[in-house]
């Protein structure tokens, strides 16, 4: 698996390569706060994806997710949920202010109206994402924009280069992110960086607000860390411990507990359930 983060004011987007992998919505932990004004553009490059009521499309293929559907799934009532899987799933998640979108939000809008052009360049864009070019993006916008899909305003809400300070505390960050650690103080930030605690500890909270990280850094990474557990969770020979261990926790037990505080099942029900599943369906 191999997974990349993209960051601007109106978009954050997680684009992800995986092999041999599946991921079902229901089991997808939630971010803190209320769902929020935003559609999320989730492309499936290569794949399949089956809806829980069974219907079943192959790449390509996207639809706009409400937020309650994806970032904060279920906390807007009952929502439905879906499962990715094959041997190679290439997924690009775009999450985009509503104002900026021209279709409409929601798995029962149905499929977005995605032109080739829309699918190369987001094609492009993910295979170019850990070198964090700006142009693949540019181009993934603009040929959203020609199908009308978003407006072409959102353009002007990319920012060509970022604050030094923005840079700065990511170039920090980085290095947590690719190997899951929470455990990282802001003493520890503070002290990598040669700046004072107060210092770090304001343009963490600019980063946030900036990017519309909801209830910070923490939250964020512990979403990612409990997603990735569940996704890891289906590869055909993976353990509970190993899983454990790859994502930064300390045992199977720390990290069965942290899926019980985000209501989510068991890790072993889980795997079961999504093993059990992927086996019926060869």
């Amino acid at each position: 698996m191999r997974t990349s983060l993209l960051f601007e004011r109106a978009i954050r987007g997680t684009l992800v390569e995986r092999d041999h992998l599946a991921f079902d919505t229901k089991y997808a932990a939630a971010a803190s706060g209320k769902p929020e004004p935003v559609g999320h553009l989730f492309l499936l490059l290569e794949g399949t994806l089956t809806t829980d009521r069974g219907e079943r499309f192959s790449a390509p293929y996207g639809f706009v997710l409400g937020d309650d559907e994806w970032e904060r799934r279920g906390k807007g009532g009952n929502a439905r949920t879906f499962r990715t899987e094959g041997a190679r799933v290439e997924v690009a998640q775009l999450r985009i202010a509503k104002d900026h979108l021209k279709v409409p939000i929601g798995m029962s809008a149905g499929a977005l109206p995605m032109t080739a052009a829309c699918w190369d360049a987001m094609r492009e864009l993910l295979r170019s994402a850990p070198a964090g070019e700006a142009g693949p993006l540019a181009r993934s916008l603009e040929a959203l924009a020609a199908a009308n899909i978003v407006a072409p305003t959102l353009m002007a809400t990319v920012i060509g280069e970022e604050p030094e300070r923005f840079r700065r505390l990511w170039a920090a960050l980085r290095p947590l992110y690719q190997t899951y650690g929470a455990t990282t103080s802001l003493k520890q930030l503070a002290d990598a960086l040669g700046m004072s605690m107060r210092q770090v500890g304001r343009d963490a909270k600019d980063i946030s607000a900036a990017f519309g990280i909801g209830g910070g850094y923490r939250d964020a990474l512990l979403v990612l860390r409990l997603r990735s557990a569940v996704l890891l969770l289906s590869a055909p020979d993976a353990g509970v411990a190993e899983v454990a261990k790859i994502v930064g926790y300390g045992s199977p037990i720390a990290m069965a507990r942290a899926f019980r505080d985000a209501n989510l099942p068991a890790p072993s029900v889980i795997q079961a359930d999504i093993r059990g599943d992927a086996i019926s369906r060869e």
